[in-house]
């Protein structure tokens, strides 16, 4: 869908009862002699930088006469039918003896309402009152006091045609976008019917937080439920998907948020209108605007009710291994397609283990081959119990073992699984009297989407439990060394992160947030870091997001509000506190749910701060995973008085009309979204919707990343950020710089370096 706007519309009717006055106005709009200077200042201030869209083309006015407003409707009517209206008017108050300026524009305004006019008046018999009674003082009236200036009135006839051919431009696009939803809208009809008499759904999701159910096809009534009624509800998901199912499914959706994500695929049971329970495969597929912002997630549910059933059939019959229940080898190769074929479909990443007893030979030549069965079936259950009820344990043959670890999002997971299998299989085993000691290798090989294929991942696991014998044994390996060296890494990392808390070593430092106009300091956001004993001063980059895939990240996050709100404290008794402590949550902390709440609660309490001192910044993806979930830790904080900001605001979601539901202070306006909109007309908009729509909520605003240096003109260039309050970003510094900022009161001088004191 694409429109190109016309040239701009130059149409201009002179309405008045004197001919010299028609005279004038030709001279003034048809001379050659003015020049172009101040229309381009005034176009500017009223539209924006004109670098930020097309130049208007500098066409010449198209002039036509009416000397009573009779005539001038006459004329009007006939353009209008002729499919060339008027841009604007310049109207006469008095024309005696027909009508006045009022009524001859109320009479034009029935006829066109688009027309923009300007008033001409040297005195009047009407208050001010009384015309915006009558014609209300909107933005397509003007009123222009005689004697008129030659400029003035050029100026006038350039800024409303271009406003006149804006708002048609504007008004094109969106029939255009009307049309191609209807469009859509269409060909899912088309598709209801061809679809409606087979067992797949299809459905649509709008993409904004919380994703409310905009289509479901008709066919839904083969399970018992009316699409109508679950469109028009709030706990659609609820309705349909399995208690136990939810979590899953709730993981499928935070995959297929990824702005990088194709799809996702889940298997979960679907509720029938009688309660009964189906089998269903559903398959996300995200839509996406060029800028990558989520318009909608269309969904497409496949019955796998009968295939679900076979599987279990054939699990009853001989599929499991004899001595230890578990799978046996046939049965995890068949569960590995399985899950190679879904994880093509867009289904979570999995891993595979290949695992093997160290020595296992000679405890069987030692104790006998009975003794060294009962060891094999105290290891079966030993791995069963360190690993998920939906992963898949099996014995392979002899003292060799295999585990499908389902929805894999990070290696981090099946290092933390292949540490609990190896710890506890290395546990004393007490078999007939006999006190048995044995440990295990493990090769790990995670699915990639250039995986070639199911038997290649059980082979590189295989290939991963040799080096790990080679190596030593009793250790885990993955596939690619690589891996294996950041995995090991990154739990490093969170247990001396974990000692650290305790012990020391993490530091606070805080970045001022400016005011670009007039230095003032309007608030701090707390920046951890960590001062390693190995690696040297690490910024929260280089450890936080290994905090948040091992699960310290909500130690570490308890750690922040203390430190943050004590400092805080510090400064109000000093004085010099800043208005607000900005603080980053992670989505990890608040699921974490009251826990969180209580700490909020608590650390306040401890350092005497009100729940109003403090910020929480969050990313619009994680209040998207909020909303899905039905997470209300961001709305009970919002209640308590925490303040709650959104970062990179207009980035993630073509649509922000969650915000209306959701309890939100600040939108933070990303750098990249001001520099597209003053390149970009489409994206001008889009800022310019996002400014008026938060003014409306009550949100403050703000524009990120200008540095001080710039601030006289940096928001000049783009109109739409005329009532935005600009804020750079200064680097981090201390918390004994970020004391003489705030007792200075104005962040714009240079700091002292640290020496001077």
């Amino acid at each position: 869908m694409s429109a190109q706007p016309g040239p701009i519309n130059r149409r201009v009717l002179i309405v008045d009862d004197t001919a010299s006055i028609h005279e004038d106005f030709a001279k003034i709009l048809k001379s050659a002699t003015v020049t172009d200077d101040s229309l381009d200042e005034t176009e500017n201030l009223l539209f924006g930088d004109p670098t930020s869209a097309p130049a208007a083309p500098r066409d010449p006015f198209e002039l036509d006469s009416a000397y009573q407003g009779r005539e001038a409707l006459d004329k009007v009517e006939a353009a209008l039918a002729a499919g060339r209206p008027y841009a604007m008017a310049f109207i006469d108050m008095r024309m005696p003896p027909g009508w006045d300026g009022l009524e001859t524009i109320e009479r034009l305004w029935q006829v066109d309402p688009k027309l923009q006019v300007a008033l001409c008046t040297a005195y009047s018999d009407y208050s001010w009152e009384d015309i915006d009674q009558r014609l209300a003082l909107t933005d397509r009236l003007l009123i222009l006091k005689k004697p008129f200036d030659a400029i003035e009135i050029r100026q006038l006839a350039s800024a409303l045609t271009v406003k006149w051919q804006m708002t048609e431009d504007a008004a094109m696009k969106m029939n255009l976008l009307e049309q191609a939803v209807q469009a859509r809208t269409r060909e899912l009809s088309d598709a209801n019917i061809i679809v409606q008499n087979s067992p797949t759904i299809l459905y649509r999701l709008r993409g904004e937080p919380s994703f409310p159910l905009m289509y479901i096809s008709h066919n839904i009534t083969r399970y018992g439920h009316v699409a109508a009624d679950l469109v028009g509800s709030a706990t659609w998901a609820q309705t349909l998907i399995h208690p136990d199912d939810q979590p899953s499914v709730d993981a499928a959706m935070g995959r297929v948020l990824d702005r990088h994500a194709e799809g996702a695929s889940i298997e979960f049971r679907l509720r029938t209108g009688a309660g009964d329970w189906r089998w269903v495969e559903n398959r996300y597929i995200p839509v996406r605007d060029h800028d990558g912002r989520l318009l909608e997630v269309e969904g497409i549910i496949l019955d796998i009710t009968e295939r679900r059933l076979a599987e279990e059939k054939m699990n009853l019959l001989a599929r499991t291994d004899g001595l230890t229940g578990l799978a046996n080898r046939a049965t995890l190769i068949e569960r590995l397609h399985q899950a190679f074929a879904a994880a093509r479909r867009g289904a979570a990443p999995f891993a595979v283990f290949y695992l093997d007893l160290d020595h296992f030979k000679r405890i069987n030549d030692t104790l006998g081959h009975p003794v060294g069965d009962l060891l094999l079936q105290e290891v079966a259950q030993r791995i069963k119990s360190n690993v998920r009820e939906n992963d898949v344990v099996a014995r392979l043959g002899g003292d060799e073992f295999a585990i499908l670890q389902l929805d894999v999002s990070d290696p981090t997971q099946s290092a933390t699984v292949a540490a609990k299998i190896r710890d506890a299989l290395s546990q004393p085993y007490h078999l007939t009297g006999n006190a048995v000691h044995t440990s295990v290798s493990i090769g790990i090989c995670l699915y990639r989407a250039t995986s070639l294929d199911a038997d290649s991942l059980l082979a590189g696991a295989d290939m991963a439990l040799y080096r790990a014998k080679e190596t030593g044994r009793n250790q885990y390996q993955f596939y690619s060394e690589q891996i294996t060296r950041e995995v090991a890494e990154r739990i490093t990392l969170a247990e001396e992160l974990t000692t650290a808390l305790i012990q020391g070593g993490l530091k606070l430092d805080y970045t001022p947030e400016v005011d670009m106009h007039s230095g003032k300091i309007l608030g701090m956001a707390a920046q951890v870091k960590w001062q390693h004993p190995r690696l040297g001063l690490l910024p929260a980059s280089a450890f936080v997001p290994a905090a948040e895939k091992t699960g310290a990240i909500i130690p570490l996050g308890r750690w922040i509000l203390d430190h943050a709100c004590w400092q805080m404290r510090q400064w109000q008794n000093e004085g010099v506190a800043p208005p607000v402590m900005a603080i980053r949550i992670s989505l990890a902390q608040l699921k974490s749910g009251p826990e969180l709440i209580y700490d909020v609660l608590r650390t306040t309490a401890r350092w005497e701060l009100a729940p109003w001192d403090l910020r929480f910044d969050v990313t619009e993806a994680t209040l998207a995973q909020t909303k899905w979930t039905h997470n209300d830790v961001l709305p009970r904080l919002s209640e308590l008085g925490v303040k709650i900001a959104i970062d990179d605001f207009g980035t993630e979601y073509s649509s922000f009309d969650y915000l209306k539901t959701y309890r939100v202070n600040h939108l933070k306006l990303s750098q990249s979204l001001i520099d597209s909109a003053a390149q970009d007309e489409g994206s001008a908009n889009t800022l310019r919707a996002i400014v008026n729509f938060a003014r409306d909520l009550a949100i403050d605003i703000s524009a990120e990343g200008v540095r001080p240096a710039d601030r006289d003109d940096a928001l000049a260039s783009s109109a739409p950020l005329k009532n935005v309050q600009g804020v750079c970003f200064r680097e981090a510094v201390s918390p004994e710089q970020a004391a003489r900022l705030l007792k200075g009161g104005n962040a714009t001088a240079p700091l002292p370096r640290e020496d001077e004191g």
